[in-house]
């Protein structure tokens, strides 16, 4: 067992073939396509991954990754701190036509190589964490310079009805009659 920082690569055959369990962190700043969907890269990434044998000759990586992230919220436009985690299960395997052979629902990556990055383990499952719209909680928001103003409406508000013809253009109207005609 590995406990403290991890590093960036690992062997997970020879993890595999031990079980092995890797437990730490690693600095948020390695996690590139995470890092663009946030304000700021600071902070740690809390991991645990259990590996072990898979069929086809694959390592199966099981555990959990956990951090707190910094985005902006979409209602108050301000920078807000929210905690996410997931729970990592992937195979990784050596080539495409073991990925294919892998049941639908199983997750999978491909690396010919012995030693793989951990953040390719993780990565993507961290991303589907992260909300689609980041807002604070409900009533959270802090109060801005910008307040809304309510709009005053007169009571009677005079409205023009828009008659309708009575006849309605239909362009294509004669087209079944003229392609009757042309056949006959």
């Amino acid at each position: 067992m590995s406990t403290g920082p991890i590093p960036e690569r690992v062997d997970h055959r020879k993890l595999a073939n031990h079980a092995g369990l890797i437990e730490g962190t690693l600095p948020l700043q390695c996690f590139q396509r995470l890092g663009e969907m946030l304000v700021a890269r600071e902070g740690e990434v809390f991991l645990r991954l259990e590996f072990s044998k898979g069929e086809f000759g694959s390592t199966v990586v099981n555990g959990s990754a956990a951090t707190e992230v910094c985005m902006i919220c979409q209602n108050c436009m301000q920078p807000f701190w929210r905690k996410i985690s997931c729970d990592i299960a992937v195979h990784v395997v050596a080539d495409e036509a073991k990925l294919e052979r892998l049941a639908e629902d199983v997750d999978g990556i491909v690396t010919p190589d012995k030693v793989v990055a951990v953040v390719d383990l993780i990565e993507d499952e961290l991303i589907l964490t992260m909300p689609m719209i980041p807002r604070h909680e409900e009533g959270e928001c802090p109060k801005t310079e910008y307040e809304q103003v309510g709009i005053v409406l007169p009571e009677v508000l005079e409205v023009e009805e828009v008659q309708e013809s009575q006849t309605t253009y239909r362009p294509f109207a004669g087209l079944a009659e003229t392609i009757d005609k042309q056949n006959t």
